[in-house]
């Protein structure tokens, strides 16, 4: 091997060693499954290190592992391939469709729905009362440290949806969209129909950006929503007069 290293300077290809099985890798496949979602879906998309996550399981999961097996059972887990995700270009200001082209891999969105559902199930799990307020503001953190691609074009769907609101965040239309309608402040009833119709809300919302033309569809019909408003046509013919 030194004889072969010396007289080439590209190396041969590594031998494919087999999927790491046996006691180990049950032991530590679930904990390294959880490690990646939740660093997934608090990273824009992208995957810790080997050594961060063995360095985890030894503090967060009490694991006796030794750190090759950590790096062969994540070499061939399926979400290790960076490739699958897609990179965030500068958004371009005032230009909604160029803003949008930060989109993520159909995997990456099931991570951020999968995080959303055991926060629905277990909400104390992750330190929120269970509230609406405790949800949405989780919800713009997440958002934030995605750098606000999780959810774009969340508000544009919801506004087409209650057929008014553009000038509203996407808490309050959700509140509009609640059965019942806006009320506030919420009461105890208001506020748990609330966290339903948001939890039902971003279900199909994520349903509708895991198609490939999903995004591209949310400011088309935004867009075809605009043009048919007054204030709008108000503006455009506004543009249009001759000083």
């Amino acid at each position: 091997m030194v004889r072969q290293a010396l007289a080439s300077p590209t190396p041969p290809p590594r031998k494919e060693r087999a999927a790491i099985q046996g006691r180990a890798k049950g032991r530590v496949g679930p904990a390294i499954d959880v490690i990646l979602d939740e660093y997934a879906a608090t990273h824009a998309g992208q995957l810790p290190t080997v050594g961060l996550v063995w360095e985890r399981l030894l503090d967060e999961h009490d694991a006796s592992v030794s750190y090759g097996t950590v790096h062969r059972s994540m070499s061939n887990h399926p979400l290790r391939n960076a490739d699958t995700l897609t990179r965030n270009p500068e958004r371009s200001a005032g230009n909604y469709l160029a803003a949008t082209q930060q989109t993520f891999h159909a995997n990456v969105l099931q991570h951020y729905q999968a995080l959303l559902t055991a926060v629905r199930r277990e909400p104390a799990r992750h330190g929120l009362d269970g509230s609406f307020s405790s949800m949405t503001a989780f919800l713009l953190g997440l958002d934030a440290g995605s750098s606000w691609s999780m959810l774009t074009g969340f508000q544009e769907w919801l506004v087409v949806r209650l057929g008014r609101g553009h000038d509203l965040t996407w808490p309050l239309l959700v509140c509009h969209l609640t059965p019942g309608g806006w009320t506030h402040p919420l009461t105890k009833q208001a506020d748990a129909a609330a966290v339903i119709t948001l939890h039902r809300l971003l279900r199909d919302y994520f349903t509708i950006r895991e198609r490939s033309d999903g995004l591209a569809r949310i400011f088309l019909d935004y867009q075809s929503w605009m043009v048919t408003q007054d204030w709008c046509q108000l503006e455009a013919a506004s543009l249009h007069q001759v000083p």
